[in-house]
């Protein structure tokens, strides 16, 4: 489908642009599709007659395709040329492209408003602002002002959701912090606290910086505000284990109760979670939901909250973080949840039920590179690692490295191992299979051998996981929980992979998938340009003394400009779908990442637009 529309973009009445090689010798060193059109004969002029036209078609050249298609569908395209070569688009005037250059005007909206926001007539604002004041309520009043001011000076207008991010501040709770902004935005209770170890964003001398613990504090906000005409409402949760017990699984229990015919209707777990969260109806459902993570939850608490939202909203993207590590007495999460005032949470999993009218995108890429053969853990007990392929989990790891190369070794004396666990299997929300009344088991069909689990492998299907070595050579995983290998029933092993950090590398891996997700967009019928972004890196990636330019934030200045308001936050975990995911369009399991630079899109798609997407999720389904 790719090729031929691009093909057809290729037939222009006149010959097309020679930027285009025409020996496939030259270009053997990139992967793609190498063929010919015929030119009508008119085109040609007079009696000439027909010449094949050969071109050369590759992912790069496709998302220079999806930029000039996404410029004429922002009527960008008036006054401004566009020259299509084999990899970027640029500039008529004669603006050279290096290698690592990007598109980058493409996907600007139509109209922003100063750095840090956006705003417009019938798009919403948006607006990312750090405030580095040492008096928490000063910073709170800049916020607000400044809030004010990047959308225009509608002071008197409400904003509908935000999330605030606290670094330092420790003499104050982050309750307190999201209670007093919360007044002064106008919230009505929509906003979530959340406490991490850095946080970055646009000062109000619009310079862009990062706050880091210990060396400053900084309070950052994210908020959004829909047009007047969009009724959506954001709608905070907290679920803890008491939660799920006391709350979830009655509301579950009741509907079950109510089935005559099994199979009649769709299963009552799912339709148990919408009632809880009270969002039932197919066009307010919401198609991205914002997640933050306690560091003391439990695995269970953290999987069943992941889970049972993936059953409930499979269409929407679930994206967020784990936050700061704190002493006991404090936590690092505050909501307002039913009305009852803003409250510092426990631990569980707090979120936030988006708007029906905005979409999710988020783009998972790793910051490591495999090392060495594929494993077995065949034997662990809880967070303790007992045996790598049957032997000492120290002496598997000194084989692997044994056999390293040069720059792996390297890598290996100055980072350490990491660990990468088989992530879960993608549940089946669209229940295409046969299934005996449960969600997560008893399908007819059968299990996947290992060999073809092998092959399906790829850098996503790794949850990577700090390791920490034992005296007797054991291994403990601080961020997990394996509970017991092998288990009574399935499989004697688990699969794992040994990883490296390379952040040369993540930054080369980066940049392909943010050309993957441009590809993406290239074909979803009247998707608009992003308003906002929000970066979850790990905190692994990135430290003080760093003069590189910030991982992710950069990747997205080159691809969307200096004008998209961007929030960026440095974490102990990732929740994000692997790969890229669409919401409204993706049906993806949401994971516990660990040790990845996580991207996440804010894009404004009203109700009106949900038919054409609908329609494109079905034929990307097949």
């Amino acid at each position: 489908r790719a090729v031929g529309f691009a093909s057809e973009m290729l037939l222009p009445s006149a010959p097309p642009s020679s930027s285009i090689d025409a020996a496939p010798a030259q270009r053997s060193a990139a992967p793609g599709v190498l063929s010919s059109v015929q030119a009508p004969h008119a085109a040609r002029g007079g009696g000439a007659s027909p010449v094949p036209t050969p071109f050369f078609i590759s992912a790069s050249s496709l998302c220079a395709v999806g930029c000039v298609v996404a410029a004429v569908r922002a009527g960008r395209n008036r006054g401004s040329a566009w020259v299509r070569s084999g990899a970027h688009c640029q500039r008529a005037r004669g603006t050279k492209s290096s290698a690592s250059t990007r598109p980058v005007v493409a996907l600007q909206a139509q109209a922003r408003s100063p750095e840090g926001s956006t705003s417009s007539g019938s798009s919403p604002d948006f607006v990312s602002i750090l405030s580095t004041k040492d008096d928490w309520q000063s910073a709170v009043i800049e916020l607000a002002a400044e809030a004010a001011t990047r959308s225009g000076g509608q002071s008197g207008k409400k904003w509908d959701f935000g999330i605030v991010f606290v670094n330092g501040h420790d003499g104050v709770l982050v309750a307190e912090i999201a209670k007093a902004l919360d007044e002064v935005m106008g919230m009505q209770g929509n906003l979530i606290g959340v406490a991490v170890d850095s946080n970055s964003g646009i000062l109000s001398s619009g310079k862009e910086y990062r706050s880091w613990s210990g060396r400053d504090s900084g309070i950052s906000l994210l908020a959004m505000r829909t047009p007047e005409n969009d009724d959506g409402k954001a709608t905070p949760f907290f679920l803890d284990k008491q939660g799920l017990i006391m709350g979830v699984s009655p509301t579950i229990m009741r509907l079950q109760s109510r089935v005559r015919v099994r199979g009649s209707q769709e299963s009552a777990t799912p339709r148990g979670w919408r009632a809880y969260f009270g969002v039932e109806e197919v066009q307010q459902r919401p198609k991205g939901i914002l997640l933050f993570v306690d560091p003391l939850a439990s695995k269970w608490v953290v999987q069943s909250v992941l889970d049972g939202l993936d059953m409930a909203y499979p269409e929407a993207v679930k994206f967020g973080c784990v936050c700061r590590d704190l002493p006991p007495s404090m936590t690092g999460l505050a909501a307002n949840i039913g009305g009852a005032g803003f409250k510092a949470l426990g631990a569980g999993v707090a979120g936030l039920l988006l708007p029906s009218s905005i979409s999710l995108h988020a783009v998972a890429s790793p910051a490591t590179v495999r090392v060495g053969e594929e494993l077995r853990l065949t034997q662990a007990d809880g967070q303790v690692v007992v045996e790598i392929n049957g032997q000492v989990p120290m002496k598997a790891l000194a084989a692997v490295g044994d056999d390293a190369g040069q720059l792996e070794k390297f890598l290996i004396d100055r980072r350490g191992f990491l660990l990468g666990l088989e992530a879960p299997s993608q549940m089946d929300t669209d229940f295409s299979k046969v299934w005996d009344g449960a969600e997560t088991w008893g399908s007819s069909d059968r299990l996947p051998s290992y060999g073809r689990l092998m092959k399906q492998a790829c850098g996503s299907d790794w949850l990577v996981r700090s390791i920490e070595p034992l005296p007797d050579g054991r291994l403990v995983i601080r961020r997990d929980d394996l509970k017991r290998v092998p288990p009574r029933v399935g499989p004697s092993w688990l699969r794992c992979q040994l990883h490296v950090q390379d952040l040369r590398q993540a930054r080369k891996e980066l940049q392909l998938m943010l050309q993957r997700y441009l590809g993406a967009r290239l074909f979803l019928p009247g998707l608009t340009p992003p308003v906002g972004a929000l970066v979850c890196a790990c905190s692994t990636t990135t430290s003080q003394d760093t003069t590189d330019p910030e991982l992710g934030m950069t990747e997205i200045r080159e691809v969307f400009g200096d004008a998209l308001p961007i929030a960026g936050v440095l974490t102990h975990g990732e929740l994000v779908p692997p790969g890229i995911s669409i919401g409204g369009l993706d049906r993806k399991r949401t994971t516990r990442q660990g040790h990845t630079v996580s991207l996440c899109f804010f894009s404004y798609q009203p109700n009106s637009q949900r038919q054409n997407c609908d329609s494109a999720a079905i034929e990307r389904r097949g």
